[in-house]
């Protein structure tokens, strides 16, 4: 089985604790190397500039991830600046957008995981086609976020703002994923658990999961059935914080699909998250160090 990743590679530029780094990012990069490195088939489809095609996409290519590249006029470019030590706030903006997804983009495969970053990048009739094609595993981050004003040069911000055809999209979802505010913004629920089983119920295709991530109050994952609270691990430094969510969801995936239960899954990728926090960059460890970081916490 193949995993196919639509999302935007971006220039990602991370401000944290004084120190400025520059990397490649974007929800759909964490995630294919994810996978990748978690020995799972895989093949991304992204849109970026030609120029930048060669310094973004290598490690995805040594990695052993299939590239489908669409070239656009820009490459999504954002500027992430952590607010606090514990890197759970951030402030985000953009200085250039990449050319939005169409339906021409949409392989046919078993599983689709569609990460947006903006919510021009997707509509919901792409959504819709890409279930008519396969699974859809869908993190909704870019779905809540839009740019505040015109990208010419300078600095943008981007905003949350409500997803007017959630309800019509997640018909077409199998998976969902979501943080704690953009779990709110789309039930109106602070209670991340009630969002969750809210989220679960309005998702149209089986297995119909939603997962509420909650930074280092760890997550919740709710069926139409029941609902699961997983740990975060303990960690003896938080590096960038950057793709955590990527990575969880990504290796959460891909166990569930190996036949894990939903609590098994969610440990797995748990450990998955907090050994990608602990340094910059992608998630770069085996399945040997995820288990022996599980049997760590466990111990």
């Amino acid at each position: 089985m193949t995993f196919h990743i639509i999302g935007h590679v971006t220039r990602d530029r991370i401000v944290s604790g004084g120190t400025t780094r520059e990397q490649p990012g974007g929800g759909a990069y964490y995630a294919a190397l994810t996978l990748a490195r978690l020995g799972a088939e895989v093949e991304i489809i992204t849109r970026l500039a030609a120029d930048d095609r060669t310094a973004l996409l290598r490690e995805l290519g040594a990695a052993g991830v299939e590239l489908a590249v669409r070239l656009s006029p820009a490459t999504t470019t954002f500027e992430n600046t952590w607010l606090d030590a514990a890197l759970t706030r951030r402030t985000q903006a953009v200085t250039a957008v990449a050319a939005p997804f169409g339906v021409a983009d949409l392989p046919a495969t078993e599983v689709m995981y569609l990460a947006p970053l903006l919510a021009t990048d997707m509509d919901t009739r792409f959504m819709e086609s890409a279930a008519a094609r396969g699974e859809v595993a869908l993190d909704a981050q870019g779905m809540v976020r839009q740019v505040e004003g015109e990208t010419g040069g300078g600095s943008v911000p981007v905003v949350a703002r409500p997803w007017e055809d959630a309800a019509t999209a997640l018909q077409w979802v199998s998976f969902l994923k979501v943080d704690a505010g953009e779990a709110a913004m789309l039930t109106g629920q602070d209670d991340p658990v009630r969002a969750a089983r809210q989220l679960a119920r309005r998702l149209g295709r089986a297995p119909r999961e939603a997962i509420v991530s909650l930074a280092e109050r760890g997550a919740v994952i709710a069926s139409p059935r029941r609902t699961h609270h997983i740990a975060a691990l303990p960690t003896a430094q938080r590096v960038d914080a950057t793709g955590c969510g990527d990575t969880f969801f990504a290796a959460y995936l891909l166990r569930r699909h190996r036949g894990d239960d939903i609590p098994t899954a969610g440990r797995f990728a748990a450990a998955c998250a907090t050994l990608t926090l602990e340094r910059f960059g992608a998630f770069a460890a085996t399945e040997r160090d995820v288990a022996d970081r599980l049997a760590t916490s466990e111990s």
